[in-house]
C-alpha cells in the first residue's frame, strides 16, 4: 500500500477509525451489560466482532486502521516534532517503519489502545467459548449422581473461574477504550475540516453521542471550536458532492430543528429548498392531461 495513496486518502481513514471506534465501544458495551445480567458474555458475537485473516471483523479492520494512521512511513512528513514525539511500534518485536521517526504521544497511545484491546478481546472470546462448552459442561457433569465430590471436587472452582477471567477482561477492555475516547478527542483537533467525518458524525449524531458521552462536547469543540453548527454545513456538502440532495436537505432540516444551522448551512438550505420547489413546478408543468 503505497504513502502517496494513504495520504490521499487520510480523510477517509481517519473517519473509519472513528466509526469503527464508536461500533466497537458500542458492542463490548452491550457485551458487558449482558454479562451483568447473565454472567456470561456471547462468543458468536465476540467471534464476528474480531473476525478472522480472511474474514476480518469490525475490530480487526479498526487495528488495521489505527495501524495505517499511526505506524505507516507515509507519516514520516506529519511526524512529531524533534523532542515531542514517541518511537513507533517500540515496544513491538518489529523494527521502526523505514522514514517515520516519531509519532506524537496522542497517536501512539491510541494505537496502543486499540492494539491491547483487541489483543484483549481476543482472550474474552477463548473464555466465552470455555464458559458456553466446557465451564457448562462441568457444571453438568458435576451434578450427576455417579460424580463423586472425590472426582469432582478438585474441578469444582474452574467455571467460576472461568466468570471472573471473564469479567477482568472486559473491565480492562472498556477502561482501555474509554480512555481512547479522551485521546481521541485531542487526536481530531485538527481534522475539522474532514468532510467525511463530519458526514458521518452527523448522520450517525445519536451513536456518536452515546459513546463519547460526556467527551462529547469536548469532541464538537476540538473539531470545530466555537462554532459546532460547521459540522453539519460540512457534512451536507459532503452528501452532495455525492450526488445525495435529498439526504442534505434533510439533514439540514434536522440541524435547523435544533437551531444549528450557520451561514453557510442557511444558505445551503435555501438553495436546496429552491431546487426542490422548482423540481415540484416543473412536475406540475408536464403532468398529462387527464383523460376525458
Amino acid at each position: 500500500m503505497s504513502g502517496r495513496w494513504l495520504l490521499a486518502n487520510r480523510a477517509f481513514f481517519v473517519r473509519d477509525l472513528v466509526r469503527d471506534y464508536c461500533t466497537v465501544f458500542r458492542l463490548l458495551s452491550d457485551q458487558r451489560r449482558r454479562f451483568e445480567r447473565d454472567g456470561a458474555v456471547s462468543y458468536s458475537a465476540l467471534r464476528e466482532l474480531l473476525g478472522e485473516a480472511m474474514r476480518k471483523g469490525v475490530f480487526w479492520r479498526l487495528k488495521d486502521t489505527a495501524h495505517h494512521l499511526f505506524r505507516n512511513a507515509s507519516r514520516s512528513a506529519r511526524a512529531a516534532p524533534e523532542g515531542q514525539g514517541v518511537g513507533p511500534r517500540q515496544c513491538a518485536a518489529g523494527p521502526h517503519p523505514d522514514g517515520l521517526t516519531a509519532q506524537s504521544p496522542v497517536e501512539a497511545l491510541i494505537d496502543w489502545c486499540v492494539g491491547y484491546a483487541f489483543h484483549e478481546c481476543a482472550k474474552l472470546r477463548e473464555d466465552a467459548f470455555q464458559g458456553q462448552h466446557y465451564a457448562n459442561c462441568l457444571t453438568q457433569l458435576g451434578r450427576h449422581p455417579a460424580v463423586t465430590d472425590e472426582l469432582y471436587g478438585p474441578l469444582s472452582a474452574l467455571a467460576a473461574q472461568t466468570a471472573e477471567s471473564s469479567a477482568r477482561e472486559l473491565g480492562r477492555i472498556l477502561h482501555v477504550l474509554s480512555h481512547g475516547l479522551f485521546l481521541l478527542t485531542r487526536y481530531l483537533a485538527n481534522e475539522g475540516d474532514n468532510s467525511r467525518l463530519a458526514r458521518w458524525l452527523a448522520c450517525e449524531e445519536p451513536l456518536a453521542r452515546e459513546v463519547f458521552g460526556r467527551h462529547y462536547p469536548a469532541l464538537l469543540t476540538a473539531l470545530y471550536g466555537d462554532e459546532p453548527a460547521r459540522l453539519y454545513a460540512l457534512a451536507a456538502r459532503d452528501l452532495l458532492e455525492s450526488g445525495r440532495m435529498e439526504a442534505a436537505r434533510a439533514l439540514l432540516l434536522r440541524a435547523g430543528g435544533q437551531n444549528m444551522l450557520n451561514a453557510e448551512g442557511m444558505k445551503l438550505l435555501r438553495g436546496l429548498e429552491g431546487a426542490s420547489a422548482g423540481a415540484r413546478d416543473a412536475r406540475s408543468v408536464n403532468l398529462p392531461e387527464p383523460a376525458a
